[in-house]
């Protein structure tokens, strides 16, 4: 009796152990963390794998999205675009569509995360028109562009007299590995390192790195429809600011500014700011520094389509 009773206390415990284990993902840092922004892909069956031609079948197009990064999209600021085929030839008269809701990201709650928002963008009704004399075989393909935002936090160690060397300060500010985090969003900045340039000045250098599948441009790119703009392609918007606003950054990517845009190569770029230590106290301090990335961002996604000649 006594050793089934010890089974059974045994058992309850594991069962309890894998209840608080399976109780959803736990927020470590400062944010949930993460590499990709909008998931996207085709409804199960919507479109099918095949269809009838000469009007003899009609079909939905249906786009499933869900925010799996941090940044809340607002309202039309999501874009679905077909292409691949002619949609006049399907019967769907605008190729482009925008959806009129927000979909907020994912976040944390009690230390938990809570999961981003799902909606849908559908072409319905489409209705192949011609009849053909075989079968035909062709690739739709929907194009998604939406505006999104990374954030970004560091640290530097300021102190007035920059160049002074203290083994008694609280922080060193010659630096290789500065910390860095990340909010969830295709766009990541890494590479973080800090040095001394003059009495009283820092030099801060990061990297920005698209790290998802898709491709950034500056934000407000698309408004109406979801197209490549090779002229605006691998370019975003970066803004860099300390935590008390107290510091002046220079950064020379942007003519001595504190922000603009960055043009990436190979899916990365350095960028180089020098920090004001006129305004730090005699004594080394750390002080946040704050990184914001906001960019458009377009992903694709195709998938065959058999168009079957109904009278064979």
């Amino acid at each position: 009796m006594k050793k089934r009773l010890l089974l059974l206390l045994i058992g309850l415990v594991i069962f309890l152990v894998g209840c608080v284990q399976d109780d959803g993902d736990v927020v470590s840092g400062a944010f949930v963390g993460g590499t990709d922004g909008l998931e996207i892909r085709f409804a199960s069956g919507e479109p099918p794998d095949r269809v009838f031609d000469d009007n003899e079948e009609d079909f939905d197009i249906t786009i499933e999205i869900e925010n799996v990064g941090e940044f809340d999209i607002p309202s039309n600021k999501i874009i679905a675009t077909l292409s691949g085929i002619d949609t006049k030839d399907f019967g769907i008269n605008n190729p482009n569509q925008v959806l009129p809701f927000p979909l907020d990201g994912k976040g944390e709650f009690n230390d938990n995360v809570i999961q981003g928002d799902e909606n849908e963008i559908i072409f319905q009704d489409a209705r192949y028109k011609h009849d053909l004399v075989a079968d035909f075989e062709t690739k739709i393909r929907a194009d998604i562009c939406y505006e999104y935002q990374t954030k970004a936090t560091t640290k530097v160690c300021l102190k007035r007299d920059a160049t002074d060397r203290d083994e008694d300060d609280i922080c060193q500010i010659n630096s290789d590995n500065v910390n860095v985090e990340n909010s969830g969003a295709p766009v990541q900045i890494k590479d973080v390192r800090t040095r001394s340039s003059g009495t009283n000045e820092v030099q801060l250098t990061f990297v920005v790195e698209d790290k998802a599948a898709g491709v950034v441009h500056p934000p407000g790119t698309f408004t109406s429809k979801c197209v490549r703009d090779e002229d605006e392609e691998d370019k975003l918007r970066v803004e860099v600011f300390t935590g008390s606003g107290r510091h002046n950054i220079k950064c020379s990517q942007f003519g001595d500014g504190s922000s603009g845009i960055v043009k990436l190569t190979n899916n990365e770029r350095p960028v180089r700011c020098r920090v004001s230590t006129l305004s730090a106290p005699e004594s080394a301090l750390e002080e946040p520094i704050n990184i914001i990335a906001s960019y458009s961002y377009r992903n694709a996604i195709s998938k065959s389509l058999i168009i079957e000649d109904s009278e064979e």
